[in-house]
């Protein structure tokens, strides 16, 4: 068999099988191994010896008795094995092992080399990395020992990530719930398109499975299927179904749909719906609103806050008082003056005809004259321009919760509550 033997004294073979997968490990009587392809396998059931070709493409014949095992192992397994236990041991040598390793693929054997190049030298920093080391301080960890380090501290892995006892219940009963949610999308679905059909038994029993409804892992599908609807009675089961749900995890659905339905009428619904508790709940969620682009939603936001009563949200309002927005105006475009060659404005579309502007300067018009002009008018630009805005519903929800009254002087409102924390 043909090889070349590098500087490194990395032995590199050239097999000359290259057509086996698979090669052999014939364990003999004697306690030593020959590795190679046995030739004809059928003689393991007569008393014909084995003919083996080895590694190094010559043939060796072995009589039964000297034979108590044959493994099969992959091919270049047992390459590996040969190249093992020729090669150097150095640095380099290994190094060079561990790259055919990896460029054929053996995971294990290229962890071996690495592993033994780190004995040679502990701070040979590819090999460290390809085992999976990281440097902490003037050390490097192994991932067995950064295991070991993290479960001392209390530490579990879940989904590759290191987290506490306490996240990983958290975790699980998030996964638990996430599940019986969607447990809950086609039976709402279901139910939701039931009320639109032609049989009034199927209507039926859809308007009382909505009205029984109590589980809080349905309020998700309750949105997507009929909160989120275009269709106005849709939106309004969903309100009244969810203000059937005990507990507050319906609140920021409700408070949504408070501030932004296009109804009026369901936005006062869905405000009602809500229990002094679920208001308290959304608070945060309406206080948000009072920064909104949208000037109409600032407006909803305070009458909100002003029907909750919430004095720790005084400071928001004071800051929702003048709110700046972005509006479309029509700017006139400026008209091009030009001058004839004696310096005098060259006659325009809406000038005045020449006898009439003759007569003005002759005094024959002393009452002077009224131009209609039916000629082209300027043109227009529509531009976005921000514009401040006084929000007159922020101003008397801030004097209902504060008996003050300090119209838009925001720098007074300031004032007066900071005199309130002393």
């Amino acid at each position: 068999m043909n090889h070349s033997l590098h500087t490194s004294g990395f032995l590199v073979l050239a097999t000359c099988w290259p057509l086996a997968a698979w090669g052999d490990v014939v364990q003999l009587r004697s306690g030593g191994t020959v590795r190679g392809v046995v030739r004809n396998t059928r003689a393991s059931a007569s008393d014909e010896p084995l003919v083996i070709e080895t590694l190094t493409g010559g043939e060796l014949l072995l009589a039964k008795p000297e034979v108590i095992g044959i493994e099969r192992r992959p091919r270049l397994v047992e390459e590996y094995h040969s190249l093992a236990k020729r090669v150097s041991d150095t640095v380099e040598a290994r190094w060079d092992l561990a790259e055919w390793c990896k460029r054929s693929g053996l995971i294990e054997p290229r962890r071996e080399q690495l592993r033994l190049i780190v004995q040679l030298n502990p701070e040979h920093k590819t090999a460290r990395l390809g085992l999976g080391h990281t440097r902490q301080g003037n050390r490097w960890v192994s991932p067995e020992q950064t295991e070991a380090e993290m479960r001392q501290a209390g530490y579990v892995k879940h989904k590759g990530e290191w987290i506490t006892t306490l996240e990983l219940e958290q975790t699980q009963a998030n996964e638990s719930q996430t599940q019986r949610q969607k447990q809950w999308r086609p039976k709402i679905r279901l139910w939701g398109n039931w009320l639109g059909d032609r049989d009034a038994t199927r209507r039926s029993e859809a308007a009382v499975q909505f009205r029984e409804l109590r589980d809080p892992d349905a309020i998700p599908a309750i949105v997507e299927s009929l909160l989120n609807s275009p269709i106005l009675e849709r939106r309004r089961l969903a309100v009244q179904t969810l203000a059937q749900i005990d507990g507050n995890a319906a609140a920021p659905y409700l408070a949504r749909t408070a501030l932004n339905d296009a109804d009026a009428s369901l936005r006062k619904a869905a405000f009602r719906a809500m229990p002094a508790s679920q208001r308290m709940v959304a608070v945060p969620l309406i206080v948000q609103a009072l920064a909104s682009e949208e000037n109409w939603l600032v407006r909803r936001a305070a009458f909100l806050l002003g029907e909750i009563g919430e004095k720790s949200t005084i400071p928001a309002l004071i800051g929702a008082l003048i709110t700046s927005h972005k509006t479309t105006v029509n700017v006139r475009q400026p008209i091009n003056a030009g001058f004839d060659r004696d310096g005098n404005p060259a006659a325009q579309s809406n000038s005045l005809p020449p006898d009439v502007a003759q007569a003005l300067r002759s005094g024959q018009l002393p009452q002077g004259v009224q131009v209609q002009n039916s000629g082209p008018q300027p043109a227009t630009k529509a531009v976005t321009v921000r514009q401040s805005v006084q929000n007159l519903e922020v101003l008397d929800v801030l004097k209902k919760l504060t008996s003050q009254d300090f119209g838009f002087n925001e720098a007074a409102w300031q004032n007066w509550w900071r005199s309130q924390a002393r």
